[in-house]
């Protein structure tokens, strides 16, 4: 049975693919998302970690079509993409940045980056942000991950290498309508923790907004007038 969670309880703290809101009155198309994480996922890397994320054209992400979508980000760039984040530590960060850039955690002697940091971190000099430089107005920004981003460091406020610090004022730049942090399953050891942890660590990018794009299933919007789709928790 579907059931909803509210974020007004006083007595737990709430979120919520991946993909973090307290939305307001829009948010993305839900059938022009999937359609776009389809297209990017095509090119992802199975039985990995990996993120990507890509820049498009307002009016792409207010109706895309195949065809918008091979434009903007072409077969030859998504097979090179593909490509090199089919390698352990693999990132594509092109030095001359286009739509789209994308990274697999990096695993060092004693820790990990992970691949959601790798893409956001340092700021004004974050890959994403370099890919943004001076489009923010009309661009949309989908950042997907392909596992929910992790509790215990990604939004772990108290770790140096958190993603919270970096998400809420990027995205912030974005019309509501043309941004989405997009997860498509529960990160496996988030998957045994209690839904109300989970939820709250969530809830620190509730801005984004967050979304979940299961592959054989329709996007779902975590958070709906402020309270979280229990969908979103589905291990």
């Amino acid at each position: 049975m579907k059931w909803m969670m509210s974020r007004c309880r006083p007595d737990f703290s709430l979120l919520c693919v991946a993909v973090l809101l307290c939305l307001g009155s829009g948010a993305i198309d839900l059938h022009h998302l999937k359609t776009i994480v389809d297209y990017i996922r095509g090119y992802g890397v199975e039985n990995n970690h990996y993120v990507m994320a890509v820049r498009l054209d307002d009016n792409i992400c207010n109706a895309p079509t195949q065809a918008d979508l091979k434009k903007a980000l072409p077969k030859s760039i998504m097979d090179q993409m593909h490509k090199d984040i089919d390698k352990k530590n693999g990132t594509y960060v092109p030095k001359s940045i286009g739509n789209i850039v994308a990274a697999r955690p990096r695993f060092l002697k004693n820790t990990t980056e992970h691949a959601e940091w790798r893409l956001l971190h340092e700021d004004q000099n974050s890959p994403v942000t370099k890919m943004l430089e001076n489009k923010e107005r009309k661009s949309c920004l989908i950042f997907f991950s392909k596992l929910s981003p992790c509790v215990d460091r990604c939004l772990n406020q108290n770790d140096m290498r958190n993603i919270v610090q970096w998400v809420n004022p990027l995205f912030d730049k974005l019309n509501q309508n043309l941004r989405a942090f997009v997860f498509e399953t529960i990160y496996k050891k988030d998957s045994i923790k209690e839904d109300e942890v989970v939820v709250g660590a969530w809830e620190k990018i509730k801005d984004a907004p967050l979304f979940r794009c299961d592959k054989n299933q329709d996007c779902i919007k975590c958070f709906k007038n402020n309270q979280l789709d229990s969908n979103c928790l589905n291990k």
